[in-house]
């Protein structure tokens, strides 16, 4: 069940809603949203909800040890065992499979795949119990009240699949108190129906074009580079859809999930980039990976050495290059398990490392007109050469993609009927949509007034009408994030 489908729209949500409007006290309400979120995960692979209260009762256990041991050894011990757990259960679940494929590559063994599934939004639910173990083990003040707040964090149904990954400080005070006006839910379910044509009317619509190249052995420059622009739209406004309609939904039962997106792709460099893309995650690997990682011992005394030998600025920014190099590994494998994931991380890091060193002079060329313009086709150029490692199945057909943007300036006839069957009128519009509103900006302040707000409702209506006319018209198309 995904928030794009018949039987969510038209039944979980709205049964899902009125049943935590007519329960009274908040504890109760969390009951309901704690069983309603079982349902829906269940709807995803019923075999591995255990799974999922597994994970729940070992950080919520934890995060008591945490909370009422005064010994630091003690509580680095069950810190540094709870955060094992966390990552070894999604190693096993997710990766299995690609270390032994890997093992029998350079070993020449025969090992058989595992073949395990792996569990619905596993790679979410994981990053969000180690961010409430995390926060418990650096204030044992943050400790959960009760097992019921640990599960409803962890397993919230609009956030468990996709995130955002919300921050256990942000979650705790809303899990123990929130409000939730008729206003709310009213922006809440606007919200949530912007996300959906977000999805199903730019998403969905030009992810048909991008499949008709990617499924044809035909490729010249003209495919490769409108492949490229087209996945670069289908996987922003798929990912930002969902975003949206996960954050409406949360404010419809009063929770204020944090934003996902800002306009990433009006970024100036790609550090701007990700400050602006899957910012939940962005600010999940600073907190618990690359600030932890600057504080080690071993890098503080390299710090040292090098302010010693270089100073200090180039010192801080030599520094940065192994946290940052853990990091994006890290990004590129939680992302999926396979060399292309690795590698798009990787390509994302080495510019921003480039940035961070001062060797991409960002700061200076954002002084100019002409600098800022520079700046938005370099970013351009790298994100949609990193589209193409992020979308093919392979290194070879990412090989492929990647040289046709480069090499294949001749035109083919069977690139041209590649051409002609993929493209029509409507997946062309909705791709000139996408790239227009991904790149214009919004004011920051929105219009107010009741015949405005009124007109942004009523505008609202007919957007779902039409998008519950596309989702007849076309069926199931599910989350690219789903996979992760």
């Amino acid at each position: 069940m995904v928030f794009s489908s018949a039987v969510f729209l038209f039944g979980f949500f709205p049964a899902a809603f009125v049943l935590y409007r007519i329960v009274p006290g908040i504890r109760e309400k969390n009951v309901v949203l704690l069983g309603l979120s079982l349902v829906f995960y269940a709807f995803g692979r019923l075999a591995y909800v255990p799974l999922l209260l597994l994970s729940v009762a070992l950080n919520w256990g934890a995060g008591r040890l945490l909370g009422r041991l005064k010994e630091k050894r003690a509580r680095r011990a069950v810190g540094v065992t709870a955060v094992a757990l966390n990552v070894c259960a999604m190693a096993v679940f997710k990766y299995l499979d690609f270390a032994i494929a890997n093992v029998n590559a350079l070993l020449g063994t025969a090992i058989p795949p595992a073949g395990i599934p792996m569990p619905l939004g596993i790679s979410f639910f994981t990053f969000t119990a180690i961010s409430y173990v995390v926060e418990v083990w650096r204030k044992p003040a943050n400790m959960a009240e009760s097992f019921l707040d640990t599960a409803l964090y962890i397993s919230f149904f609009p956030t468990i699949v996709s995130g955002p990954i919300t921050p256990w400080r942000t979650a705790a005070p809303q899990l123990r108190q929130r409000v939730c006006t008729a206003e709310d839910a009213a922006r809440g379910i606007r919200r949530f129906i912007v996300g959906m044509g977000k999805k199903l009317l730019i998403a969905d619509v030009v992810g048909q074009l991008v499949d008709g190249v990617y499924a044809s052995q035909a490729l010249d420059a003209r495919l490769a580079w409108l492949a490229a622009v087209g996945y670069a739209v289908q996987i922003y406004f798929d990912f930002a859809g969902y975003s949206d309609m996960a954050i409406g939904i949360g404010r419809c039962f009063g929770f204020k999930l944090p934003e996902n997106f800002d306009r990433p792709y009006r970024a100036l460099g790609l550090t701007d980039f990700w400050r602006r893309w899957h910012m939940s995650l962005t600010a999940w690997f600073r907190n618990y990976v690359y600030m932890p990682l600057v504080m080690t011992r071993p890098l503080q005394r390299l710090y040292k050495k090098w302010a010693a030998k270089y100073g200090r600025d180039r010192a801080n920014r030599l520094s940065i290059l192994i946290p940052m190099g853990v990091v994006w590994l890290l990004t590129g494998l939680w992302h999926g398990a396979a060399w292309h994931f690795v590698l798009w991380g990787l390509w994302h890091g080495l510019f921003c490392a480039l940035e961070g060193l001062g060797l991409i002079p960002v700061k200076k060329m954002e002084a100019t007109a002409g600098g800022r313009l520079a700046l938005r086709l370099y970013t351009a150029a790298v994100v949609l050469l990193g589209t193409v490692l992020f979308r093919a199945e392979s290194l070879a057909r990412a090989g492929e993609m990647i040289g046709a943007m480069l090499a294949g300036w001749r035109s083919t006839a069977a690139g041209t009927l590649t051409l002609q069957t993929a493209v029509n009128g409507l997946n062309m519009a909705c791709l000139l949509a996408g790239v227009v509103l991904s790149l214009v900006p919004v004011p920051r302040r929105q219009p107010e007034g009741p015949w405005k707000e009124a007109a942004g409702y009523i505008a609202s209506l007919a957007l779902l009408a039409v998008c519950v006319m596309a989702m007849a018209h076309s069926g199931f198309t599910p989350f690219i994030y789903l996979q992760f």
